[in-house]
């Protein structure tokens, strides 16, 4: 009969597996194979027949199960061993059962289909084997979280609900006691002692247990919280202690700016917003530096900073601009009102905008005049002759970065209008003699403007008026040098023409010793 017993049993227990919710909980690997435990994860019950079947994306030929007494020795399995079955239901996946004699325990127990990465892991159930030593068992808190990064509850602008991962007993599916401390932990650990804490709702229905934190009775401040834990069932079997953080954060965050820049120092008749305004020049640097507050100590807060041009152009600040996260150090080329925005997001996802503007004043140009590549300084005299031929160049003149390609030029002679638009001024331009007084103004396209002054003569030249001494000592000089000219000339020409031999005597030549009174004949 025990043979037809142990049939009945299984079929019992399979009836009944059948009938339980399934979950598709699974384990998987680095490679994402998995094997998946069909039966719900609620706590089971076994008392001489425990079955477990599901599927496999894993060889199963070297895959044991493992029995852990969850609160004797987790560590320590009471029992292991192979699957009861594994049959291919297809490429790569398999369809395994699990049937084992339970009879010998009474335990909270956790059985493993493979291998045991954590309590928690999901190819895991907790068992309760036996009819005593049946007590609730809380999992570790995460599955709720938002991300990997995020490990903890919020509360912040509305009433939270914290579901508790606990398997209970049967026997206490709808009533439970919870116990909770807490302590401050910015840190992740406790700061202080743990206190005995009250400021929730507990609920239990259907073996699930949940806790209600309403935002308005809290009497925990803003700041992170880690919370220990533990449930009592109805026969006042307790738990495991688990732990969860929370974050409590009601408030916007604070934030002040600050620039490195002085104020303007306005007349009283400017307005009180005016002058206190940070003022540089273009071209200059400006600094702005961020102090954020939030209340406690541990939160992250993002920064993002926005430059908004005195025409209304908004722009993100550039990489390079970015000291830190909260200083910026910006270079405005353009003169006017600037804007500075700064969007603050809390950990808790508050949003706090600030903003502060800044004046950015225009700065006249630099003239600069050249004549011959020597400067022209202002009330300078120049004094040319009529003939000559040069120019007064003022493309020297220099301004801001934003400007220096827009800067216009106008030459004004003796009062009136003369030139515009042109950064030279010939000699081409001048045909009569005489002094003229020359303004030179250079102007921006912001209006700002900067202007020199000198004087020009243009005197007669040599040759229309020449002056009479001067002319006297040219003309001198001319003969002089005609007579030398000439004088040598005809020595050279005499030089050239006479014959170069002894003369000839005509007749008997006597010699004056002979005769001294005879006359020679030549």
């Amino acid at each position: 009969m025990r043979p037809v017993k142990a049939l009945f049993f299984m079929a019992v227990a399979g009836l009944l597996t059948s009938c339980i919710p399934m979950t598709n909980a699974a384990t998987v690997d680095s490679d994402g194979e998995s094997i998946t435990i069909h039966q719900s994860t609620l706590g089971l019950e076994a008392q001489n027949l425990l079955y477990l079947n599901g599927t496999s994306s894993i060889a199963l030929a070297d895959v044991e199960w493992h029995l852990y007494d969850l609160f004797d020795n987790t560590t320590l399995a009471l029992n292991s061993g192979k699957l009861s079955s594994v049959n291919a239901v297809s490429n790569g996946v398999w369809e395994w059962v699990l049937e084992l004699n339970v009879s010998e325990y009474d335990c909270t127990c956790l059985i493993v289909i493979g291998e045991q990465l954590e309590v928690d892991s999901h190819n895991s159930r907790v068992v309760y084997l036996g009819t005593s030593n049946h007590s609730p068992y809380i999992h570790e808190f995460g599955d709720e979280f938002q991300s990997v990064d995020r490990q903890y509850y919020l509360l912040s602008a509305q009433d939270l609900t914290v579901s508790v991962p606990v398997v209970l007993p049967p026997h206490s599916f709808n009533e439970t006691f919870v116990t909770m401390h807490v302590c401050s932990a910015p840190s992740g650990n406790c700061d202080e002692e743990m206190a005995s804490f009250n400021d929730f709702v507990p609920t239990t229905s259907n073996g699930e247990l949940s806790l209600d934190f309403e935002l308005d009775s809290l009497k925990l401040s803003d700041g992170y919280w880690l919370f220990s834990i533990s449930v009592t069932d109805t026969l006042l079997h307790t738990s495991n202690t688990a732990h969860f953080r929370l974050l409590v954060d009601r408030n916007l965050p604070t934030v002040v700016l600050s620039s490195d820049a002085q104020a303007v120092e306005g007349s009283p008749s400017t307005e009180q917003l005016t002058i206190e305004l940070p003022t540089i020049d273009e071209d200059d640097v400006i600094s702005f530096s961020a102090v954020v507050e939030d209340g406690y100590i541990g939160g992250e807060n993002r920064l993002t900073w926005t430059l908004v041009e005195p025409d209304g152009t908004r722009r993100a600040v550039a990489e390079s601009e970015y000291v830190s996260q909260s200083i910026i150090s910006i270079h405005p080329p353009f003169s006017g009102m600037w804007t500075v925005e700064l969007l603050v997001r809390d950990t808790a996802g508050w949003l706090t905008v600030t903003d502060t503007q800044f004046l950015v004043t225009n700065v006249a140009p630099v003239v600069k005049v050249e004549i011959d590549s020597f400067v022209v300084v202002p009330n300078y005299t120049i004094t040319l002759g009529s003939d000559e031929i040069w120019e007064l160049n003022s493309s020297m003149s220099t301004d801001t970065k934003s400007d220096n390609q827009s800067l216009s030029f106008i030459w004004y002679v003796n009062g009136n209008t003369f030139l515009a638009g042109k950064s030279v001024l010939d000699s081409e331009k001048f045909t009569e003699t005489g002094n003229y007084d020359i303004r030179l103004v250079v102007e921006d396209d912001n209006g700002a403007s900067s202007e020199t002054r000198f004087t020009l003569i243009l005197e007669e030249s040599s040759a229309d008026a020449p002056n009479p001494p001067r002319t006297a000592f040219i003309v001198t000089s001319v003969l002089v040098s005609l007579l030398v000219g000439g004088s040598i000339a005809f020595a050279v020409s005499r030089s050239n023409s006479s014959d170069p031999t002894l003369p000839k005597w005509n007749g008997n030549s006597t010699s004056l010793d002979d005769t001294g009174d005879e006359t020679v004949e030549l």
